[in-house]
């Protein structure tokens, strides 16, 4: 069964009480890590619960397939549910896990069963993997792809609630733009946000520059906008941090889209008589303050054709990235200084 957007939440909190395992996967790894987290405690009052919770690497159970039945159909202390936590699948587990929900352990309907909950990165649609659990009865398969747009300022305002925190429409977009899409970053940098505000209990536009300006700075955007300066020194050197930092090739190659069909549209916008400065002003979500100039200077450098050339180079990369067994990361890297040397 595959969760689509609109349901995860929902499904998170009250899971399907008849599903023996859930899978979920992408390339946001602080999503996804969160997200397991939310579910196992929709499924156990303890996580740290060594009689109850079962954490299983995707190596020690390939070297033990037999392990996971026997631990599913084991009975936790207390008779309570229990929940096993595969971390890190690969493909190669997709047989052993097509047997066992063939097969399952009695279910967490029985307030006595079993759930098991399988992470890993992004998957494409020909996974093995992800086709299991998307056409399987007895399983479900959760996509966790960078929070964006309405989503990720309703998750920033429900993080920023938890600590009685409030935030004004002007602030969230302001922080929606300074934190960037991952969300174990995310998450790290609101509870700092909680720490600075203290008993003010609300955030305002300049709380988001003074607490959060530094992550601005570094964030997939400012790839982004070294790109579309042309500087493909300081871009390499931004990708080389991402790719450190976790970041996926699929997520970098779409803020770079996302960034150029933005600078299409702005263009066109000027194309058509309005002012650069009020275009830009009027963004939404708006653009850092201190990246403005630089938008600007880009819509004087890139014309509709290069925008197009740009976009071309980056849709062929991500279609080239899901193929199995491309080297993603090479890829990525050269579509970036094609894009560098278009604009020259």
């Amino acid at each position: 069964m595959k969760i689509q957007p609109r349901a995860i939440q929902a499904f998170l909190h009250k899971p399907d009480p008849n599903i023996a395992a859930v899978l979920i996967y992408g390339p946001d790894s602080g999503l996804v890590s969160q997200r397991c987290k939310t579910l196992g405690m929709a499924i156990v009052d303890d996580l740290s619960d060594p009689f109850s919770v079962l954490d299983i690497s995707s190596a020690s159970l390939i070297e033990d397939p037999a392990r996971l039945n026997d631990e599913a159909r084991a009975i936790s202390f207390g008779g309570s549910n229990r929940l096993i936590q595969l971390r890190g699948a690969t493909e190669a587990l997709s047989k052993i896990l097509t047997g066992y929900l063939d097969n399952p352990a009695p279910s967490i309907s029985s307030n006595a069963g079993t759930m098991i909950i399988v992470d890993c990165l992004e998957l494409t649609p020909r996974s093995s993997l992800r086709k299991l659990f998307e056409g399987h009865e007895r399983a479900a398969a959760i996509a966790s792809y960078p929070l964006e747009g309405q989503e990720l300022a309703n998750t920033c305002k429900t993080i920023l609630n938890e600590h009685g925190v409030s935030i004004d429409q002007a602030a969230l977009q302001s922080l929606c733009q300074a934190l960037g899409n991952n969300h174990g970053v995310m998450r790290s940098e609101l509870e700092k946000l909680v720490l600075y505000v203290g008993d003010k209990k609300s955030v305002e536009p300049q709380d988001i520059t003074d607490c959060l300006a530094d992550i601005a700075e570094t964030s997939l955007d400012q790839l982004a906008f070294s790109v579309g300066d042309g500087n493909t020194p300081l871009a390499d050197t931004y990708y080389r941090k991402a790719m450190a930092e976790g970041t996926s090739e699929i997520a970098i190659l779409r803020t770079l889209q996302k960034h150029f069909q933005r600078l299409d549209w702005i263009t066109g916008q000027i194309g058509q008589g309005k002012n650069t400065g009020s275009i830009i002003a009027g963004l939404r979500p708006p653009v850092f303050f201190k990246h403005r100039d630089r938008l600007e200077n880009q819509t004087r450098r890139w014309s509709a054709e290069k925008i197009h050339h740009a976009l071309n180079i980056l849709t062929h990369a991500e279609i080239a990235c899901k193929s199995t067994g491309t080297p993603t990361q090479l890829v990525c890297g050269r579509a970036i200084i094609a894009i560098g040397r278009s604009v020259k």
